[in-house]
Formats: structure tokens, sequence, C-alpha cells
């Protein structure tokens, strides 16, 4: 750490698409509801379309009931499907239910990190369908590990290398999330040390459906949309003076300005309400409260990006955590009072700045 770290001013008292599987899809907004595990699969039946039926043509030719891949359940989708309970002892319909997903999913060993296979594919299908980009190789690399683990961070289902059942059946769930988008703050230029607004901002970005400026779906290539928003959207001067100092509200009403976005600025049970309806913000306080393992050793003015709630936890992605808890942290609503109660050198929580909420 550097002397800038403890010297970050992040909070103040001013008032002022993606591609994959060979589609172009938009990053869906966030809904407006909690998002929760879903427990049963979807029915899905002849003449429906989307991304789920593009996922179950996956599954099925894996399991050799080869119907081609596309996102319409036409007449080889349901021969397949058919002929699949027929094999399996299910009654042959042609429909694919929560008890033919099961048996399509269940006595397979369960999709690991390190595979390239066709349920791959429909894993890959299914996390476009939640908003992330992913390439379509089928391969169970990195970039597929990291969106896995947010979902299901985001879903309640525990982050693992593989995809549980709950996992899968929360996939082809309805979309319930934008997507989430976790990355550090360091190397991210000279500014390194003083950017955790600009990252908190560019995952708000994302989880909104908004692709900031210079974004490239890939957190390893994130410096430059980071200094877009620090240096374009904020018009923040690109001076060493300037880049040893924060960002401040006034900076983030600029900055998501030019993203078409108001802001108000409010306390952390305002944050807390706001994640509960499912709708993100930014939290500001004093980061060496957090129970996870973080890149500083003593108290550090700060924002996270609390990304929403599973309906026990709240949803928190923090720049500057430790390169080994780089992902999205479950806190709970104690947690976040505690985080936001200090703030060293700026207002205290009960002057309600800490938090940075959407309009």
């Amino acid at each position: 750490m550097t002397a800038q770290l403890t010297r970050r001013a992040v909070l103040g008292g001013a008032v002022a698409t993606a591609a994959g599987a060979g589609l172009l899809l938009g990053a869906p907004a966030a809904s407006a509801a909690p998002n929760y595990s879903t427990g049963t699969f979807p029915t899905l039946s002849p003449g429906m379309t989307g991304l789920s039926v593009r996922a179950l043509r996956y599954l099925l030719t894996h399991r050799g009931h080869h119907c081609g891949i596309a996102n319409t359940y036409d007449t080889a989708t349901t021969s397949a499907v058919r002929a699949f309970q027929s094999r399996r002892g299910l009654p042959a319909t042609g429909t694919c239910n929560d008890a033919t997903f099961r048996v399509l999913i269940g006595d397979l060993p369960a999709t690991h990190y390190g595979e390239t296979n066709y349920f791959v594919g429909g894993l890959q299908t299914l996390l476009i369908k939640h908003g992330y980009h992913m390439d379509g190789t089928t391969y169970f690399g990195a970039k597929t590990r990291r969106n896995v683990w947010a979902f299901q961070v985001g879903h309640n289902v525990g982050r693992s290398d593989y995809v549980s059942m709950l996992a899968w059946s929360s996939l082809f769930g309805p979309v319930s999330s934008g997507p989430m988008y976790p990355m550090l703050q360091r190397d991210t230029g000279t500014a390194q040390w003083s950017n955790c607004g600009p990252v908190a901002a560019i995952v708000l970005l994302i989880h909104q459906g908004k692709t900031p400026s210079g974004w490239t779906w890939d957190v390893t290539t994130r410096r430059t949309a980071v200094e877009n928003f620090r240096y374009v959207a904020m018009g923040l001067a690109h001076t060493a003076a300037r880049d040893a100092i924060g960002t401040e509200y006034p900076d983030f009403v600029n900055g998501f300005g030019k993203y078409g976005m108001s802001l108000w600025h409010g306390g952390i049970e305002d944050t807390l309400t706001q994640a509960r309806a499912g709708r993100p913000s930014i939290a500001g306080g004093d980061v060496y409260k957090m129970p996870y393992a973080k890149s500083v050793s003593g108290p550090v003015s700060h924002w996270v990006t609390v990304l929403g709630f599973d309906g026990t936890y709240y949803l928190v992605a923090d720049s500057i955590s430790a390169t080994t808890a780089d992902y999205v942290h479950r806190l709970t609503a104690t947690q976040l009072r505690t985080y936001a109660a200090t703030n060293p050198g700026h207002p205290p929580e009960t002057a309600k700045q800490n938090s940075i909420l959407l309009r």
C-alpha cells in the first residue's frame, strides 16, 4: 500500500452489449425484485423461443439427442425431448418440465471448472440470458468461472467451481438481477488507489444494463473503462495532485449524468432499503471494518457497490478486496451499518451522506 491510499477523500457533504454464442445481446436491466434462487425448473414447450430453449438444445445434444443449436423449440427439439423422455421412462410428452430437467441434468457429474462439453455451452448461454458476456467456446475457463461465481453468490446458491441443480434451476429461471462484475481498483492507472469511486460506478453501470465507455466485458482489461469514467465522464483533471484524491458526490453526479442517470444523496438505511427492492447503490464508509480480506492495514474512507439482496444477505462488490477475495461478498445489515458508521475525515452517518442512490 502507498501513502496515497490513506489520503483518499471518497465521501463528502457537497450537495451537488455483449456478444456471445453468436448473438448480440444487451445486458438486462436489474428487475425491481430481490434475486432469490429458483428451486423449480420452468416448463419449456413447443413453439417457445429464447435463450433457455437454446440452452435446452445444448443439454439434449450432450445427451446424444442431436437437434441442432437454435433459439426455437421446433419439431426437432420436440422429437429430441420425447426421445429422451421415452428412454428414461418419463411420460413422452415432448414438453420439458421440471421432472424432465432433473433427469436431464441430475445423473451427470456436475458441470465443473476446466471442462469442455455441450453442457458448458448450455451454461454459457444461460449466463448470457442473465446479462453476462460469454464467448460460446463451451470451455469452462476462468471467464466462465468468474461469471458463475457472481451468479451463484447473487442468487444464494453458494460460490463453487461446479454448477449444482439449484444453480441450474436458477439459471433457467427468470432474470431477477443485472449482471455482477466485481473488480479491483489496483492496476487501473496512476490514480489506482483513488479509483474506488470510478470502479464502483462501472460495476453499477454494468448491473443496470449500461455499457461503460471502454468496457470490454473482461475485468482484466478494466483500466480503460475506469480511466474513461474518471477523466471523461466525471471530468477530473489527470494530474498527480488530483490523482491522489478520491471522488465526491458531485463527481458521481457528473459521471452518471453522461449516461442519462440522476442521483440522490442518502444514508446506509437508504442503501439497505433500495437493495431489498432490487436497486443497487454505492455506499461509503471505513473499509477496514469490512469482515473479508482487503488490501488495507488501517482505517480508509471508501466506496463499495451494494448490488442487491438474496433474501438473507446484501451483495457487495468491493474494489479494495484482497486478490484472494475478488468476488461478490455477502454481508449482513449489521456489517454494512458498521462499515458506514465511521468514515475517516467525513461527516458521520447521522448526516446521511454515506450513500449515492439512483433516482
